[in-house]
């Protein structure tokens, strides 16, 4: 190895770091609603609740809503009670209050134990931030003390998390009188994530995590789920619960919802730090996007173009080029991740404009993203009045096929570009605009 080259593994190690590191400062002081569910809380090898006080720490406003079924269904276990739910709600009797009691605050307790022991320095604190009334049931029960959340203390919220205080909320609440009501953790964080109009709303779970259509997509906007949901009437019904909160979160304003198996050793931090994520993303619309390219976005261009392309005529270009040309550049995003680029060259005479420099990362090759770049530069162009859209490659091109390019004779094209280039190693097509 050169004296001058790094370990592989600390090689991989910085790019990873760099690669997080955008979405670091998008998230910085940003609001997540996470909700943890009482069986991860139990699972003494996880290392969630480490990456939780490690976000919490690097900058990101973190509410944590948890769940106590598990603790809950053990303590009635050993009394020999039954558990009961209606629709997928549990019913919390009144004369097993003592029980219920007893099993969310040891949930309670050892989650702020557990992460006090990963971060000395992180400021965990819990309390009652909710107001609740009693939950009407289609079946009838003696008397039950399950409530709904009618009420937040934002402001203490707000202030906990201006003051980089990580605040715990467990799934019961005071009402009138200060009667205590034990509530669905997932309504809470649905309740907590809108009201506070978070950025996110997390949900961590045992789950294993739903095939929608037998696909491997990770992302779903709201209106497939909902659609998806009608087709899956057997779904669990602590699933659908879930599901059905995160859409309807994203409906009321929360930009990104997304489910995660906690389980799996990491996802957490993947999800948020990665473009390929480890869990399913709710949004309204696409998280994947094409923008003009920005001055910081000069790096991750640079490495595109550099990487090896296919079915194009990359010409060589220099940083300094791409900073004077940086207007001319449009990008796709996952996320905050640039994984392709083009540029769109136009000709002094206003007739013909030219995709250069057409180039998709190798980890994203495949994906039709070069197709929607294309189609959005024509789109563009379309609006400009241009007459003629022409690109160079050094092979037969699919991607400017199906874009409704065709062959076209060097000759057709502007004489700016006839003087300047050689085409005997280059196809030329080209679409003409209506």
């Amino acid at each position: 190895m050169s004296k001058h080259s790094l370990d592989p593994e600390l090689s991989g190690f910085i790019h990873n770091l760099r690669a997080a590191l955008p979405y670091l400062e998008e998230f910085d002081q940003q609001t997540f609603v996470i909700y943890l569910s009482g069986e991860l809380i139990e699972v003494q090898n996880s290392r969630v609740i480490e990456d939780l006080a490690l976000l919490q720490q690097v900058g990101i406003r973190i509410v944590l809503v948890h769940g106590a079924e598990l603790q809950i269904r053990n303590l009635y276990a050993s009394q020999g009670l039954d558990y009961h739910t209606e629709d997928g709600i549990f019913v919390a009797e009144e004369k097993n209050i003592p029980l219920i009691e007893q099993a969310v605050s040891s949930a309670n307790w050892k989650l702020l134990s557990r992460l006090r022991s990963c971060a000395r320095q992180l400021q965990a604190f819990t309390g009652h931030f909710l107001l609740a009334e009693k939950k009407n049931f289609s079946d009838n029960y003696d008397s039950h003390f399950t409530g709904s959340v009618c009420g937040i203390d934002l402001e203490t919220l707000r202030q906990a998390a201006s003051d980089s205080k990580l605040a715990i909320i467990p799934p019961f609440s005071l009402g009138e009188k200060g009667r205590l009501w034990i509530l669905d953790p997932i309504q809470v964080a649905f309740e907590v994530a809108t009201r506070l109009r978070a950025k996110k709303l997390i949900v961590l779970d045992t789950f294993p995590l739903p095939n929608f259509d037998n696909t491997d997509s990770s992302e779903i906007t709201t209106d497939s789920i909902s659609k998806w949901l009608e087709k899956e009437p057997d779904l669990p019904s602590a699933q659908k619960i879930q599901l059905t909160a995160l859409t309807e979160a994203c409906v009321r304003g929360v930009e990104r919802c997304h489910l995660l198996d906690g389980s799996i050793e990491g996802a957490l931090l993947a999800e948020l730090l990665t473009p390929k994520g480890a869990g399913v993303m709710i949004t309204n619309s696409s998280y994947k996007r094409i923008r003009p390219a920005r001055l910081n976005d000069l790096q991750s261009i640079m490495e595109i173009l550099s990487s090896p392309a296919q079915h194009s005529a990359i010409v060589s270009r220099t940083p300094e080029y791409i900073e004077r040309q940086i207007d001319n550049y449009m990008v796709y995003c996952v996320d905050e991740d640039v994984v392709g680029c083009c540029e769109i060259i136009q000709y002094a005479d206003g007739s013909a404009a030219e995709i250069a420099s057409l180039a998709v990362d190798k980890s994203y090759r495949n994906q039709g993203i070069g197709s929607e770049m294309v189609r959005e530069g024509v789109k563009e162009m379309r609006s400009e009045y241009f007459r003629l859209v022409f690109a160079l490659s050094t092979a037969v091109s699919h991607i400017f096929t199906q874009c409704g390019f065709e062959q076209i004779s060097p000759e057709e094209l502007p004489e700016e570009k006839r003087k300047n280039y050689e085409f005997q190693e280059s196809i030329v097509y080209g679409r003409r605009l209506d």
